[in-house]
């Protein structure tokens, strides 16, 4: 990962971090999301603080030992995946906050909404615990990684992808966002597709065959589809 992303990540995000549980904090008297904001800003901040100030961990490498096989060298993916992220978790609670409500502000939207945001965060947690040490947010594939088959990969080979955008349609409907639903379709989708195309062309060339058949029986994001 080049230094600009690391730069993003050690220090910009913190500053996004509190940015986030504020608007969670300036929501949570009208929006049940606020709380999700809040909790999920707060909880980034003090964890890079911990991570990576105290404990001095590169966490955007993977935790196993070896040198990088194959790895996206200028990281425009992550860029484009840091774009639409920032484009779904911040232009929904602003929308709501500042702008006359264009969609109905409706408490069953805001369940929904909740629901979304929980499948996504539970798909994306499951899918960084499976992959354990070999997790890392660089496109990358690392001396003897193991092509993940199990776990929520059984049924996606993109689970955490899923996890975002589920993630960012709970927000978009919980805060009754046009904006946010807007960023999610042409902001954060294409990035992940962007992405998901680099990660299978990479694990394609590495893992050879073994990856083939599996990209023969499992879908990249919506099982049956696509």
């Amino acid at each position: 990962m080049n230094r600009a992303a690391i730069f993003f990540l050690v220090f910009i995000t913190l500053g996004l971090a509190i940015l986030l549980a504020l608007l969670g904090a300036a929501t949570i008297r009208s929006n049940l999301l606020g709380w999700f904001l809040l909790v999920l800003g707060s909880t980034y901040f003090f964890g890079v603080i911990i991570v990576y100030w105290i404990r001095r961990i590169q966490f955007w490498r993977p935790r196993a030992k070896g040198e990088f096989v194959k790895e996206e060298q200028n990281d425009w993916s992550f860029w484009l995946i840091v774009i639409g992220m920032i484009s779904v978790f911040y232009l929904p609670p602003l929308e709501y906050i500042f702008l006359p409500a264009a969609l109905p502000c409706m408490v069953w939207m805001q369940a929904t909404g909740l629901t979304f945001i929980i499948l996504g965060s539970v798909l994306f947690i499951w899918a960084r615990r499976m992959l354990g040490k070999f997790y890392s947010g660089h496109v990358s594939v690392i001396e003897g990684q193991l092509l993940m088959q199990s776990g929520p990969y059984r049924f996606i080979r993109h689970p955490a992808y899923a996890g975002y955008l589920l993630m960012s349609l709970g927000l978009a409907l919980g805060y009754s966002s046009l904006a946010g639903l807007a960023a999610t379709l042409f902001l954060l989708l294409p990035s992940v597709i962007y992405r998901i195309r680099i990660e299978d062309k990479m694990l394609a060339e590495y893992f050879g065959n073994e990856f083939k058949a599996y990209a023969a029986r499992v879908a990249r994001l919506i099982p049956g589809l696509w």
